[in-house]
């Protein structure tokens, strides 16, 4: 046995491997900390989810929907660059202070025709009808002037907010009132950095807002 196969050698290499990952984890937290303190702020419209999978652990998932203005088309080039290797989404913001999908583009520059902001992910798109068509009594030829309703979903990595259990289960309820009827607006409040790609600061519900905090 060499000074090197000693279980004392074995014990100190060990020990200054795991100090190497653990700097190389706090480095990288704090490269990410400083990212998303350094990137433009938006606040994107999220949807509750299924409420029997929206807790699990010490996370709530999200989901970045908006339901646009009654009648209002799909925006452009959504589908064309669904799941592409390489997809921008196109961000534009609204009068009520937060910021909506415009389109879709294979790079940056070609999202930005959509809109002033661009980040990194896909954006999907679903209408459906608020009722069905009217049938007229005198048997005439029914018109179908139904209202059409728009559903966008924005994934640009954007899923779970993690917390300790209590605020976890604090924000689930609040999520759950959020998708009944009348219920008060929730956003993701995220970072669009520099390099194009989203990273989640906090969440706001009913104008309540709760921050991530890695530290």
């Amino acid at each position: 046995m060499n000074r090197f196969s000693s279980p004392r050698a074995l014990v100190l290499r060990i020990g200054l491997v795991a100090t190497l990952l653990i700097l190389a984890l706090v480095g990288l937290l704090v490269r990410e900390d400083r990212a998303r303190a350094g990137g433009q702020e938006v606040r994107l419209a999220m949807e509750a989810v299924d409420p029997r999978s929206l807790l699990s652990g010490h996370y709530a998932a999200l989901q970045l929907t908006e339901a646009l203005p009654p009648g209002q088309d799909c925006p452009p080039d959504l589908e064309a660059h669904y799941g592409g290797d390489e997809s921008w989404v196109a961000l534009s913001p609204t009068p009520e202070g937060n910021h909506r999908v415009t389109g879709a583009g294979a790079s940056r520059q070609a999202a930005l025709r959509h809109g002033p902001l661009a980040v990194r992910g896909d954006a999907s798109c679903r209408q459906a009808f608020a009722a069905p068509p009217r049938v007229p009594k005198d048997g005439a030829v029914p018109e179908d002037d139904r209202v059409r309703e728009t559903f966008v979903t924005l994934d640009v990595g954007v899923d779970r907010f993690y917390a300790d259990q209590d605020e976890a289960v604090a924000l689930e309820e609040s999520l759950r009132e959020a998708g009944q009827p009348g219920g008060p607006a929730a956003f993701a409040i995220v970072s669009i950095g520099q390099d194009g790609r989203a990273r989640l600061k906090g969440v706001e519900v009913d104008g309540t807002r709760a921050d991530l905090n890695w530290f």
